[in-house]
């Protein structure tokens, strides 16, 4: 798998202990802006800094491509779109974004360029079909994250499950 992710999916992969095995089963790649946001957030001293400064080693070591983006228009969600155009520029077919009101702004427009809009629950799917990961080990860490990041009722936590239920795996 091949995809642009932006801080909210890169954070969420992190927070379900999986960033480490996604990075070396899929091509992730981010941009300039994103690495400055995951910069501000590691300036603070709580868990998300500690998970932040983590995905920063990633992207010092390589193992997470970032990529410095133009974006010529003003947006609403400007990061999510300089995201979007680096899947058009690098031909990076997926776009992952655990921010439904970010990717609510982009979303038709990726489709019809080609582009699917992923949450990060993608990668856990990945790495089941790989056999990198059992199904109960998957719903662990899928019910983890949801609870971490606050999404119990809300629309990532729904589609996050359909997500890992319905995958073809």
């Amino acid at each position: 798998m091949k995809a642009v992710a932006d801080a909210s999916a890169l954070l969420s992969l992190e927070y379900m202990g999986i960033l480490d095995e996604a990075v070396g089963i899929a091509d992730i790649y981010t941009t300039a802006s994103v690495e400055e946001e995951l910069n501000e957030i590691a300036g603070f001293r709580d868990e998300k800094s500690g998970i932040a400064k983590k995905i920063l080693a990633h992207v010092r070591e390589g193992k997470i491509k970032s990529i410095d983006v133009k974006v010529e228009q003003r947006s609403s969600v400007p990061i999510l779109n300089q995201c979007f155009n680096l899947c058009i520029s690098g031909k990076i077919p997926n776009l992952l974004t655990d921010d439904p009101d970010a990717a609510y702004f982009v979303g038709r427009t990726a489709s019809s360029k080609g582009i699917r809009m992923r949450l990060c629950v993608a990668l856990l799917v990945e790495m089941l079909r790989s056999g990198k990961l059992g199904r109960s080990s998957a719903r662990k860490k899928l019910e983890a994250l949801i609870q971490k990041r606050g999404w119990e009722g809300g629309i990532l936590d729904v589609l996050g499950r359909r997500y890992l239920e319905e995958a073809d795996w």
